[in-house]
């Protein structure tokens, strides 16, 4: 008979305890509450302590901080409408900031009023028996129950049973589930080689089918272990059994069967059967391969083996699908994937043999091939042993062989697979179900999700009336409702439980901070979070962003996020968890940041760069440009002198004008030397100074300064400027023309002639004439 193991409104019940050794302060606890963000309050010996499901945070009054709080030993706590914990430290009452994490003292009057307010709540939490008080109670936002004890407190955490268990005894394996025609459910087990058969609407137990065809109320094995059913058109049932071969069933009056022991089948081990359009009945088993029958409904049908099958691999099979288009045979083995084509004459059909490629990314990810589901929309998919769920995708046909790719949906072992609707597949794990979309999206039910701690077998899932489905385990079986396999988990509030900027302490008075302002030598902060959870905080998940500019950062089980070298700019902090069943949800928790710039990364500050950068631009500018005007006059200078000696034409009494003054004798008489010794290759430096009535010294910087060039290199413009005048004006060789200016050696007179024009003296005298 079906009955309830745990009836789906049973709570299942979970206690834990929490003490010293699990961080909190003192083993004595007197009271405790929780806040309006969820944080639970404890009342101890030793201090006022907060727990967020992950850590114990004890907050004790403070040298300096203006609160005459004598000692730590905390009698009683309650919670004030406005957020505050009023405590009553050994006979005296003071108030506890949760926003600040900072005791004051009250006044008189305080006092008294809060006396009144803690009795009331310790009364409303006091558990007595026999008149005696034994503890405090406390029921959280999530259900918890919480209760102090002798050593610490302890927590209840009540769940609900989601899924309902069938009285299978004893306890076996589930290696079939069956719908057929009818709506019935048929269930059976390998170790006790039993068959029950429930009605489909009720879940009631109709009986247990016996080897003489009827269906007892008692328990009876049928003697053989049965791995697979189908339900043929004319609606007999097959049933395949390992190792004793096929058994065909005709239901007759009064929930009888006729049954017929099928021996003379290639294979013992027959693990599914389908039959197709042509009414054949094809067997995969797991000791000979393939075979098939075109008469199964004769007294001893005969089973024969496809002409082209191949013999060297696809003898181990698990399971058959014929496609709902296009006619293909897709058959799923340990050693690959076998696909043909119907034919009518099956001798003449070709199979195509598939396995994992090792230098394909797009090959099976493993050749041990589970099952075989289509969905409504043609697409195939295959599960493996241990590498998951893979979609099959053609991509032609070559030489009569379909080609195919394959994209991983799962990384996980599948024991069975199929449809959930038309466009998701149930998974079953070997502890859990999945219920994926054909992108990989799925949602998992675990022993959290059921409260149960299943294993399940490879039996498949079946859809039963009501929408509910049954699932094989490895002792037994249990039903669930579709509804219970989408019901949202508690939503966990993520609040901040601490801050620390520049590697110092932790600052956990931060849990109503909505902005953060980092000063100009504060860029890198460590922000600490949870997600107030007491069922399931382990399971959480969390993700933070930046804004404006970065992506969700994925970080597990972390609780704490990470910001380095801060640019000065205002930031938002988003932070968000899953539920305990992995899903996100819609729990962000923000904090603004303002990190403030340095000076010179202020406004103002840059703009005082901007004018240090540009003034030291417009200095050099300036500079370059007076440098270049001053060389310009000394250049003009210098080229109104040797124009001069040109038209004085070695002339010693012509006396320079232009830009000469009349007050600077040094430059006409050192002119007037150069005119006269032009010729002369003897003199010197310090004739020329002689003559100028100066010194070296004094004649080198009063040549630099008007006209830029040394007295050596005045000289030397000069003989070069008279030799042009020479080559252009006079039939003078070139030997005479260098003796004529000062130059000893006319092959120097011609190089040093070249340099300067770009010409030689030949050149230069060739051009004019021409």
């Amino acid at each position: 008979m079906l009955v309830w193991l745990t009836a789906f409104s049973q709570p299942l019940t979970h206690i834990s305890y929490y003490d010293e050794d699990d961080g909190m302060p003192h083993d004595h606890m007197t009271q405790l509450l929780q806040d309006e963000l969820g944080f639970m309050w404890f009342a101890t010996w030793n201090g006022l302590c907060r727990y967020d499901g992950y850590e114990f945070c004890t907050f004790k009054s403070q040298a300096g901080d203006g609160c005459h709080m004598p000692t730590d030993r905390f009698r009683d706590i309650a919670l004030r409408p406005d957020g505050r914990i009023i405590c009553k430290v050994d006979d005296d009452f003071y108030l506890f900031d949760t926003h600040t994490c900072r005791f004051t003292d009250l006044t008189d009057e305080q006092a008294r009023k809060a006396a009144d307010d803690i009795m009331r709540y310790r009364m409303s939490k006091a558990q007595k028996e026999n008149g005696k008080l034994v503890s405090f109670t406390y029921t959280d936002q999530q259900g918890n129950f919480w209760a102090t004890c002798k050593q610490g407190v302890s927590k209840q955490t009540a769940g609900k049973q989601r899924t309902k268990r069938l009285d299978i005894e004893p306890r076996c394996e589930v290696k079939c589930l069956f719908t057929d025609s009818y709506g019935r459910c048929w269930v059976t087990t390998r170790d006790d080689a039993a068959i029950r058969l429930y009605s489909g609407d009720n879940d009631k137990l109709l009986g247990y089918l016996g080897r003489d065809g009827k269906l007892h109320q008692q328990y009876v094995s049928f003697g053989s272990s049965i791995y697979c059913m189908y339900q043929s058109a004319d609606g007999t049932l097959w049933l395949g059994s390992k190792p004793d071969g096929l058994f065909r069933l005709h239901e007759t009056a009064g929930n009888k069967f006729k049954i017929d022991h099928i021996t003379n089948i290639p294979g013992k081990s027959v693990y599914n059967l389908l039959e197709d359009n042509l009414g054949r009945l094809w067997v995969a088993t797991l000791d000979n391969g393939l075979c098939l029958t075109t008469e199964p409904q004769a007294e001893n049908p005969r089973f024969v083996i496809p002409k082209n099958y191949p013999k060297n691999v696809g003898q181990k099979l698990r399971y058959l699908h014929l496609t709902k288009q296009g006619g293909m045979l897709v058959i799923a083995a340990t050693d690959g994937l076998i696909m043909s084509h119907l034919e009518k004459d099956a001798d003449r059909m070709t199979f195509s043999h598939y396995q994992r490629d090792p230098d394909s990314a797009e090959s099976l990810s493993s050749s041990a091939i589970m099952d075989i589901v289509e969905n409504d929309y043609g697409n195939l998919f295959v599960s493996t042993e241990s590498r998951g769920v893979n979609r099959i995708l053609f991509t032609g046909i070559v030489d009569g062989r379909p080609q195919l790719s394959y994209h991983k949906l799962s990384d996980d072992g599948v024991m069975s697979l199929t449809s959930f609707d038309k466009d998701r597949l149930l998974i079953v794990g070997g502890h859990t179900i999945s219920i994926a979309d054909t992108a990989g999206v799925k949602r998992t039910l675990d022993a959290h999700y059921l409260n149960s701690d299943y294993r399940f077998s490879d039996a498949r899932p079946q859809r039963l009336d009501g929408n509910r489905w049954i699932f094989g385990l490895k002792d037994g079986a249990f039903i669930i409702n579709t509804s219970q396999m989408f019901q949202q988990a508690y939503q966990p509030k993520v609040v901040l439980t601490g801050i620390s900027i520049q590697g110092g302490i932790n600052n956990m008075a931060v849990a109503y901070t909505d902005t953060l302002v980092l000063q100009p030598n504060e860029r890198n902060v460590t922000i600490h979070f949870a997600a107030i959870d007491y069922t399931s905080s382990n399971r959480i998940s969390y993700a933070f962003r930046l804004l404006p500019n970065e992506q969700w950062n994925d970080i597990g089980h972390d609780r704490s996020a990470i910001l380095l070298d801060l640019k000065p700019d205002t930031y938002c902090l988003e932070i968000r968890s899953t539920d305990a069943d992995g899903m996100w949800t819609d729990n962000v928790r923000r904090l603004t940041i303002i990190v403030k710039p340095k000076f010179w990364e202020s406004t103002l500050g840059q703009l005082l760069i901007f004018i240090l950068i540009a003034g030291t631009f417009a200095v050099i500018v300036y500079t370059i440009l007076y440098i270049r005007r001053i060389k310009r006059q000394q250049h003009e200078t210098l080229e109104a002198y040797l124009a001069l000696l040109d038209e004085n034409n070695i002339k010693p009494q012509a006396s320079p004008e232009p830009k000469v003054k009349a007050d600077d004798p040094t430059l006409e008489r050192v002119m007037v030397f150069i005119e006269q010794n032009i010729g002369n290759s003897d003199v010197n430096i310090g004739d020329m100074a002689a003559a100028a009535a100066t010194s070296r010294s004094g004649l080198q910087r009063k040549l630099k300064q008007t006209m830029g060039i040394t007295p050596q290199e005045l000289m030397h413009e000069a003989r070069i400027k008279h030799a042009c005048q020479l080559l252009t004006n006079t039939d003078k060789t070139i030997a005479e023309v260098a003796y004529a200016c000062g130059f000893t050696d006319p092959k120097y007179f011609s190089r040093c002639f070249k340099k300067s024009i770009g010409q030689s003296p030949t050149e230069y005298k060739n051009a004019s004439l021409g």
